[in-house]
Formats: C-alpha cells, structure tokens, sequence
C-alpha cells in the first residue's frame, strides 16, 4: 500500500455489483490528482460484488483496496473498518452506486489545502439512470440531497458526499454503528458540537442516481424512521416516536427548502406526507419493541 497518502475515499458496498463498479470506474480514471487510495468495504455481500472488488484491486493494485465488515451488518460499521485501514490525512466518503468527475479526488485535496475547513459537504445531483424514468424517479429527483440545507439547518452532511480531516474524527469518534439510517447526522451534530469548522462546496459535485421504484422509496422510509427512533432514544435527535406532531403533514417551505423551488407539484407534496407517515410508523413500531425489552 502506498505510503500515507494525501486522500483516502471510503467505500461501503453491500450487494450492488454494478453500482460499485460505476462508483470505482469514475474513480480510477482520476486524472491532476494528488496521491490517492481508494478503500472498499464489502459489508457481508451474497452476490458477485466481492468479485467487482477483486478484479479493480487486481487491474489498479497501487490505488484499489478491499476490505470486509462481516461482524456488524451496517454501513456506517463497514465506513468505520474503512476509517481503520485508510492512511489519509483526508478522508472522503461516497456511496457504491455514485459517480464523479475525473478531477474529484484534486478538487478536495485542493479545498483542505487552501482553506481552514474541516469537514465538507459537496454538491449532490439527482439523475434518472437511462430507461427508468418513472414517476417514483421524478419524486426523487425533485426531492433530491439538499446537502446545503442538512449543512445550514441540522449541521450534517450525508455520507455519499462527505470529506472531513482525520483529526477530526480522532477527536469526535467514529460513526454509530448500532444506526440503521442517521448516523451521518449524529456523526455531523459531533462535528459540530467540537467547534470544527463546516462547509458547502457547491462546485464539487457527486451524481447520485434516483430511486425508481415505489419500493426503493418505501425502503428508505422504513429505514429512515427505525433510525429517527434510535437517534431519539440513543442522542435526543430525533421527535419522540409517538409525538402527535409527526402526523402533522410536512412543511410546504420545508419542502421548498429541500426542492429550492418556488412551487412543489402536488403529488410530490402528497407523496412526501405518504412517505412521512410510513417513516412514523417504524419509528413507532420500533420504539414499542425497546420498550418491551
């Protein structure tokens, strides 16, 4: 492995062949960068993602390397087995189904040097993957990862694109790894809390590609209100599992927070709610099986 490079990108996968190949092609054809590598973290998979990995590993030996989290059956646990093997100064976190353009490891590399910044967000755009261009990926699109918003309003970034300083989290921790959806909040809400110096970098973009799927949507909001449960009764960062307010329908300026909109369509609004309460739902149902054990 190379020695102490400028910048490790961290990778968890689990099960998506051809997201992280995508994620690793745009990666490995990098170009004006800085020394680089480049951690994958197969969090337990039982299809050929393990293979994807091995093959990179054996085309890109100096830049590739892969790693396995088979103890704990979470993302946040394999970034944490990524943490503990990269030997960054800088460390760069995305998703296995996102791309980036080829100056991407340069431009962060580029945004530490020159600036007192310790931990980034970048620039988040939603696209609709070529033939799946259907109302649930428009819902997605138009919702999209308003990192500037989670950035100014709850003091996080997402973990699909996200780069901070090692020593930050020497200081505040690794993430949560109990989390099944919101550990990049609470991971971010440390970050905060220690006074280190956050930012939105709007010219670094990561493309990440819709949910097309009713499915896929409901996915996440099951998961996303197991996780509002957890973060209330583990960090107080969260509305109570029961609190009548999370039947409320949500904001429309909330909304057009998150869209940057003048106008939200209505089914995108109607949608938003359904999707709420299907996360308060989890989030009840899960706080009744805490409170049982």
């Amino acid at each position: 492995m190379p020695s102490s490079p400028v910048l490790s990108v961290i990778i968890p996968v689990y099960n998506d062949p051809d997201g992280v190949r995508q994620t690793l092609s745009s990666l490995v054809a990098q170009r004006d960068n800085p020394k680089f590598e480049i951690i994958v973290v197969d969090n337990n998979s039982t299809d050929e993602t393990p293979q994807v990995i091995e093959e990179f590993e054996r085309e890109h030996p100096d830049i590739v390397y892969g790693y396995e989290e088979t103890d704990v059956q979470s993302s946040y646990a394999a970034r944490n087995t990524g943490i503990e093997n990269a030997s960054g100064e800088i460390l760069a976190f995305i998703d296995a189904d996102v791309t980036v353009a080829d100056t991407w490891v340069a431009d962060i590399s580029e945004k530490f040097e020159n600036s007192s910044v310790d931990y980034i967000g970048c620039n988040v755009e939603m696209y609709v993957p070529d033939g799946k261009d259907t109302i649930w990926a428009q819902y997605d699109v138009t919702m999209g990862l308003p990192v500037q918003h989670y950035l100014n309003a709850k003091r996080f970034a997402p973990t699909c694109a996200l780069a901070v300083r090692r020593n930050v989290v020497e200081q505040v921790g690794l993430f949560d790894e109990t989390l099944v959806s919101g550990g990049d909040k609470e991971f971010g809400r440390r970050v905060h809390n220690h006074n280190f110096k956050m930012g939105y970098v709007p010219d670094i973009v990561v493309k990440h590609p819709a949910r097309t799927s009713l499915d896929s949507l409901l996915k996440k909001a099951s998961r996303i209100g197991q996780g509002q449960a957890q973060l209330w009764s583990r960090h107080d960062l969260a509305t109570h599992p029961l609190s009548p307010f999370r039947l409320l329908p949500p904001s429309p300026q909330r909304i057009r927070n998150r869209t940057n909109s003048s106008q939200v369509p209505l089914p995108a609004y109607f949608l938003a709610y359904f999707l709420k309460l299907v996360q308060t739902v989890q989030a009840g149902k899960l706080y009744f099986q805490q409170i049982r054990k």
